[in-house]
Order: structure tokens, then sequence, then C-alpha cells
């Protein structure tokens, strides 16, 4: 794909609008110098100069969607807190619709990274995980009833955190296709095999090796497609970190897409902007290549930052080639 190419899908990005549902939390940062140890215990002291938080997890791939330009309609579980008031904050003022449902036994889940020279020193985690009681799962199903009617893509972005069930993640699937909506599936170990049915399932390495009991084998197109039939996904996209993603789908070879990263500062974040990318991209119209090839180029963007990420379509229009020179011709649409 050239930038040409890329200009005419991303003119379509701002019709479209996409569906989020998923667990939803809060990222904060503390970031400052760290030039002595300490003399209570063998730690860096780490002098907070800078404080600032973000959309993270589900709320994360949202932030990416509305970088993107694209619309985004945002449907998770927040608390009574103020982690839950700043979520929304974070996502309004990019544009998002916040459509949270508040569970009053449960906080909003918040991690706080400490960092110094650009560097994670430690993340401390704030979170009850507790599955979502059921007049809480029937709130979400009723914005999902909403909300997904009109939706160019339904994101489902699980982190184990109580939001999604397996009964819900089916129902969801279920809705979607439905109304003929693609599904970009992000999973966890829990659900891991709850997600038969959607358009691109994408875990990374380490999750589909711990799902499946065994070393994954990206190059072998056998031991892909007999994965992708297990997980039960129309088109299997494992992200491989440095050595790149290895896309599955019925009919034909795998297709190896070689990471596009030149320095990587923080993984974080970097399978929600896959995800983001991906179905912003479906829905504008990409082949499934085409959406593919967007995706490892962001991802690319947002590792070399510190922190979790956006990225927009200008950034990514900067990495793809000018005109006339193309990466190679695409697929079939997911459909």
């Amino acid at each position: 794909m050239d930038r040409d190419r890329f200009a005419e899908l991303a003119a379509a990005f701002a019709g479209q609008r996409l569906v989020v549902l998923g667990d939803l939390m809060l990222d904060r940062y503390m970031a400052g110098p760290a030039d002595r140890v300490s003399p209570e215990a063998p730690v860096p002291v780490v002098r907070v100069e800078r404080e600032w938080h973000a959309a993270g997890g589900a709320a994360n791939v949202a932030a990416n969607v509305l970088a993107l330009g694209a619309q985004c309609d945002v449907i998770g579980v927040v608390g009574e807190d103020r982690a839950a008031r700043s979520l929304r904050r974070a996502l309004e003022a990019m544009g998002g619709g916040c459509r949270f449902v508040r569970e009053g036994s449960c906080g909003t889940t918040v991690k706080t990274r400490v960092l110094a020279r650009g560097q994670q020193v430690v993340r401390i985690d704030r979170e009850r995980v507790v599955p979502a009681t059921r007049a809480t799962q029937s709130a979400l199903e009723a914005r999902l009833d909403e909300y997904l009617p009109g939706a160019a893509g339904l994101l489902l972005a699980d982190y184990d955190k109580g939001a999604l069930s397996a009964e819900s993640i089916r129902r969801a699937i279920d809705l979607a296709t439905g109304l003929g909506i693609p599904v970009i599936a992000d999973p966890k170990r829990s659900n891991f095999f709850a997600f038969h049915g959607v358009t691109v399932f994408k875990p990374n390495r380490t999750e589909l090796e711990a799902a499946l009991g065994e070393a994954a084998r990206p190059a072998d197109a056998d031991w892909m497609e007999a994965a992708r039939l297990r997980t039960g996904a129309r088109h299997l996209l494992v992200t491989l970190g440095a050595d790149g993603m290895a896309l599955a789908s019925p009919g034909t070879s795998v297709r190896r897409i070689r990471a596009r990263a030149h320095a990587v500062y923080d993984v974080s974040g970097a399978g929600d902007t896959v995800a983001a990318a991906l179905g912003v991209a479906l829905a504008a119209g990409a082949q499934l290549a085409e959406a593919v090839q967007l995706a490892a180029t962001a991802a690319a963007i947002g590792v070399a930052r510190v922190g979790v990420a956006t990225v927009s379509a200008n950034e990514i229009a900067s990495l793809l080639p000018g005109r006339g020179v193309r990466a190679g011709s695409a697929p079939e649409s997911p459909g």
C-alpha cells in the first residue's frame, strides 16, 4: 500500500462509527529522574516531576479508534469513583461516546506506572476483579442493543477483569453477525475459546501458546490453520512482537507481516493499537491484508513511545511509501 491508497481509506475514517466493548481502565503515569538508590531498600528513588493519565484497556482501544478520526461508542463497567470521571473526561475530550455502566461495588481499574529515564520502574495496580453482576450484564446488553445497530465494526477487548463473560461474548458476536457487522476480538485466557465466529481473532504469541498448551509455529501453515479452526475465527492474526505478525485465513497460505519498529521503548497498549487500526481500516473498506499492514505500521509508531499511546492517520501515512511503490496485492475481503 502507498500513501495514495491510504489517503483513500483515511478519507473514509471519519464516516465510520465503531463500538468497543470490554474492560475499561485508567492508566496513570508518574515520571521523573532516578539518580540515587534508596537507603531503605535497594530500589531507585524516583523524583516525580510529571504526572498524567490516559485511557487504558478497552478504553485505549477506543482512544486509538478516535485518534484515527473515526467515531466510537465505548461500552464497559466503571466504579463510582474519581478514576471513572477521569476516564470519561479523557474519552469525551476526544469525541468518544461513553456508554458506561456504573457498578458501585467495584472500583474502576487503575494502573499506575512509575517511569524513570523513559523506562518503567514499577507498575501499581488497583483493581477488584469480580464477574459483573446479572444487573450489570443486563445493562451492558441494553447498551449494546442500542448502539451496535448502524455501527461499522465491533471491537471486543477482554482483559479478564470481569466485564465480559462467555455468555455475553456469545451474545455480542451473534448480534453483530445478525447485523452484518465485522467483529475484531482481542482475547485473554479465561474466555479464550468463547469467540467462535469472529471476523478476526487477535491473540499474541504468549496468549495463544498458553491456550493451546504448545509452542506456536507461525511459519507452519498446517499448524496455523489448525489453530484457526480451534479458535473458530474466520481469520487468525497472531502478533509476534519483534517477529511481526502471522495471518491465517481459510484457503490461503499463511501471510507473514514483518515488524516495522526501529526502536521499542514500551509495548504497553500495542495490541490495542493493532485492534483499533484493524477495525477502522476494515470499516473504511480496506482489504484484510491492507488493514493488517496499517495495523503493523500503527503498532510500530506506538511502541516507539513511552506509555500507552494513540496513533493518528497522519503518522501512519508518514511511514508509507510514496506514489508508485506498493507492498503487494491484497487477498479477499474478510466480509
